[in-house]
């Protein structure tokens, strides 16, 4: 025996073993189940119940005949986690409770968790060993896994698992369950003025745009440096002399780089002065921790007047990589509508941040003031993602015709023109058994390169599914979603009769470039049924048929609710059928069967001799719902002939004496003329004088032999020389023909 054979069956004998003991351990719970060999880590106690159907009961009815099916079932063993995507932040800890059921709720025995419990990824703790031993829906059969992360992390945990289905059979390997899970850093929001630095304005005569932009410091745009629910929690309806805001308050539902929370003020000074604008805010971060963070904004006012650079738009600037373009119109003012002279861009327009071009290759005005058209046109086209901040610095001389400077800050993101798709799990058809449980459908929603979408919701009706189907959500969004599993909707299939169709979900989105999106999926489904196929004989199952003819006989296989089934095989009868009986091939299967005028056997009986018996022919079939079924039909038959019946006298003739007084008895025997069967017989017509009938006039049944004899009396009353007379009867001969006729010849004589 191979090695990799013997370790095998080692472990296998080793799981049932293990079967039969029950310690005590914080991992894990079952009726009898077992875990131990590392000591429990502190945690949440997880846990969970499956569900499943049950099924049983005798199979079903045949046409004709007898039947089968096979013992026990080949059911599998389901493992379901309590999270989809288990994400805890470093330093925190997560318990995760991994329920073992059977997929149709009957006993499984022999379970064990195998070695991929000793290979747990960096973070993961759990038993040594794993083992219930029986599974079926509900029996405890649970397992339970702390994941403790030190440092941030991705990855999947895989866990492999063997057990002895209810047939009997040993499913080594039976199955996995694989649960993605991420470490993730607790994040901040970060808010960044712009223009950057001392905000300046002149005293009642120039006006200041302040826009205060709220990202994320992660800022690659993934699930999980979202933040949310910020809110400025600094009064925005008493800010210092001067400031003022169009809104009494501010607040995101979501934050990350790119999604476009900003917050515009303006500076309008009436008096000289200068100070900082305080601005306070809180948040909640991507660990769902309460977070708070402030921003000071340094401010003056001036005698002479400042220039000013205005992004538009205003804010970050974003456009989607691969033929996504932003123009952007850099327009330089006064503060006070007053004149300065020689403004001049300093900052070297042939080298800016990859994606930015400007068409000029340098920027000046002779003059700036308000409305004078100072402006700068710069076009932002990434081809790569990233992000970060422009600054533009250019000098000129104000109206007093002192040299000042400026700088102006525009943030940027590359985003991506990416798309939602909706993987179903399992795939392909989805099919259930009407009445033997349900079929549970998980729907992941992601993005195509693993980026952040916002705002998914399904637009289609969940309450109104297709017969059947219930959705654990109704209605259901997700906030943020990009890759795993965290955006993810569970549905349920339990038919309570046959059918097929398609469910379509559609829903619509925000994607990265933040452009609304729809899209849509389509889960075909069946329900199946447990059903059965009969063979039904045309004529009948009980076939007459005339020596030196020829019937054709045709064995229909039909399901009893006419819903499918599939690969039927003659499996007995058909290769030595009895003397008469013929077949165009001593094999025969058909793919598919329903209705009854798929799938036909054809046969012919000629029979060459009189005779009869049954024959049957076995076949084995898979039927809806996919089990190994078996049936039988039989066949009754009968070779006939077109006979007569014929008629013997005895004696003859009968001898009568007057004198005596005392009768004779003559006796007429009926036989068919080939022995085959006849009947039913009758004496028909009156008979002469001194005749007479003591008994019965009829016969059930004539063959040969004396089956079928009428006894005569004779007693004449005067001597008659030799005569006779015509013994009338009529009869149904073999092959069913009424109204036959026949006559015996009766002589006699009277002596005196």
């Amino acid at each position: 025996m191979q090695l990799v054979h013997r370790s095998i069956l080692i472990g296998a004998a080793a799981l049932l073993l293990l079967s039969g003991c029950d310690f005590s351990s914080p991992w894990g719970s079952s009726s009898g189940g077992s875990a131990y060999g590392v000591p429990a880590t502190s945690g949440n106690t997880g846990g969970g119940t499956g569900t499943g159907g049950t099924g049983g009961g005798t199979g079903p009815v045949g046409g004709v005949g007898g039947e089968g099916t096979t013992q026990g079932t080949d059911d599998t063993v389901t493992a379901a986690s309590n999270t989809s995507l288990v994400s805890v932040t470093v330093g925190a800890s997560q318990t995760v409770s991994v329920t073992f059921n059977s997929s149709d709720g009957l006993a499984v025995t022999g379970f064990g968790v195998s070695g991929s419990l000793a290979t747990l990824p960096a973070g993961w703790s759990g038993p040594a060993t794993f083992t219930c031993p029986l599974v079926s829906t509900g029996s405890g059969c649970v397992l339970n896994l702390t994941y403790a992360p030190t440092a941030t992390d991705a990855g999947t945990v895989t866990l492999t698992y063997i057990y002895v289905d209810n047939a009997g059979l040993s499913k080594v390997p039976g199955g996995t369950i694989t649960i993605p899970y991420q470490a993730i850093a607790a994040n901040n929001v970060v808010a960044t003025a712009s223009p950057s630095g001392q905000v300046n304005a002149a005293v009642g005569a120039g006006t200041q745009s302040v826009s205060v932009t709220f990202t994320t410091d992660t800022g690659n745009a993934t699930l999980d440096d979202a933040a949310s629910n910020l809110s400025v929690t600094t009064d925005l309806t008493t800010l210092p002399s001067g400031w003022s805001s169009a809104a009494p308050s501010f607040a995101c539902a979501l934050v990350t780089s790119g999604n476009g929370c900003q917050l515009m003020l303006q500076f309008a000074p009436t008096a000289r002065g200068s100070g900082t604008l305080t601005l306070d805010y809180g948040y909640t971060d991507d660990t769902g921790a309460s977070r708070t963070g402030v921003i000071l904004i340094p401010y003056s006012t001036t005698g002479a007047d400042t220039v000013t650079g205005t992004a538009s738009p205003a804010g970050q600037i974003t456009a989607a990589i691969k033929g996504g373009s932003q123009s952007v119109a850099v327009t330089f003012d006064t503060d006070d509508g007053k004149a300065a002279s020689k403004l001049l861009v300093t900052t070297a327009l042939g080298s800016l941040p990859a994606g930015w071009h400007s068409a000029a290759g340098s920027f000046q005005c002779a003059s700036v003031s308000t409305g004078n058209g100072c402006q700068l046109m710069l076009t932002y086209a990434p081809t790569v993602l990233g992000n970060g901040t422009l600054t533009l610095n250019y000098a000129y001389d104000d109206n007093t015709g002192v040299a000042q400077t400026g700088t102006l800050d525009v943030p940027y993101e590359a985003t991506t023109n990416d798309n939602v798709t909706a993987t179903p799990s399992p795939t392909g058809q989805i099919n259930a058994v009407v009445g033997m449980g349900t079929q549970t459908v998980a729907v992941v929603f992601t993005t195509d390169d693993g980026r952040l979408a916002t705002d998914l919701q399904i637009t289609s009706g969940l309450a109104t599914l297709p017969a059947g189907w219930t959705s654990s959500a109704s209605p259901f969004a997700c906030t943020t979603l990009s890759s795993g599993t965290g955006c993810q909707l569970t549905l349920t299939y339990n038919p309570t009769l046959w059918a097929a169709g398609t469910l379509t979900l559609n829903y619509s989105y925000k994607n990265n470039a933040n452009q609304t999106k729809t899209g849509s999926l389509a889960i075909p489904y069946r329900a199946l049924t447990n059903d059965a196929i009969a063979g039904t004989p045309s004529p009948s199952s009980s076939l007459a048929v005339l020596t030196g003819t020829s019937t054709p006989v045709t064995v229909a296989f039909a399901t009893d609710d006419g819903n499918p089934a599939t690969n039927l095989t003659i499996t007995s009868g058909l290769s030595a059928l009895p003397a008469g009986w013929t077949s165009s091939s001593t094999t025969f299967s058909c793919a598919t069967i329903s209705d009854g005028t798929v799938c036909q056997l054809p046969l012919t009986y000629a029979p060459t001799s009189v005779g009869s018996g049954t024959f049957s022919l076995g076949f084995s079939y898979t039927n809806d719902a996919g089990n190994a079924m078996t049936n039988t039909v039989s066949i009754m038959y009968r070779a006939q002939s077109d006979d007569t019946v014929g008629a013997t006298v005895s004696p003859s003739p009968a001898v009568a004496s007057v004198s005596a007084g005392v009768s004779v008895g003559v006796t007429v025997t009926f036989v068919t003329s080939d022995g085959a069967p006849a009947g039913p017989l009758s004496v028909t017509g009156t008979l002469p004088t001194g005749w007479t009938i003591p008994g019965s006039s009829t016969c059930a049944t004539v063959s040969n032999g004396t089956v079928c004899q009428i006894d005569l009396s004779y007693l004449p009353t005067t001597p008659t020389g030799p005569g006779s007379f015509q013994l009338n009867y009529a009869y149904t001969n073999d092959a069913g023909t009424s109204g036959e006729t026949g006559t015996a010849t009766v002589s006699y004589v009277a002596n005196p």
